[in-house]
């Protein structure tokens, strides 16, 4: 290989690597790993946005994620290529709404959303949330 070759493969960003298409297991919230692979990210965002609508039928406070996290310039993000404090916008977006939807955590509608930000915004392990929330009352 070339060197020029070289730096070009280096440089060709994640969405377009072919290997992407043929994935044979996804990470996913809501389906088994394999059936993940055949979704689309059309299908998960449409599921993201689906499950938002539906939350803000129960607290119109989501409203605020329809033009970060559930926006139509969330289908080509690419986090890997994105700056750092772009990233860091995002991991902060992220965490408020996971806090934010913690209360809400057992119903579809948000399993739905976060099923949209495990497969688009790269969500792991490192985002903590809990669940379990006190009952006032």
């Amino acid at each position: 290989m070339t060197s020029l070759a070289y730096q070009l493969k280096r440089l060709a960003l994640p969405q377009n690597d072919p290997n992407l298409l043929s994935r044979k297991e996804v990470a996913s919230f809501l389906f088994d790993p394999n059936e993940a692979a055949t979704l689309d990210r059309s299908t998960f965002y449409a599921l993201g946005c689906t499950g938002l609508e539906e939350l803000l039928g129960i607290e119109p406070a989501f409203e605020e994620f329809q033009d970060s996290l559930f926006s139509r310039a969330s289908l080509t993000l690419e986090r890997s290529v994105q700056s750092k404090n772009v990233n860091k916008k995002l991991d902060a977006d992220i965490s408020l709404f996971l806090t934010r939807v913690s209360p809400y955590f057992l119903l579809k509608p948000a399993q739905k959303c976060i099923e949209w930000l495990v497969h688009r915004c790269v969500v792991t392990s490192s985002f903590k949330f809990n669940p379990y929330h006190p009952v006032t009352g």
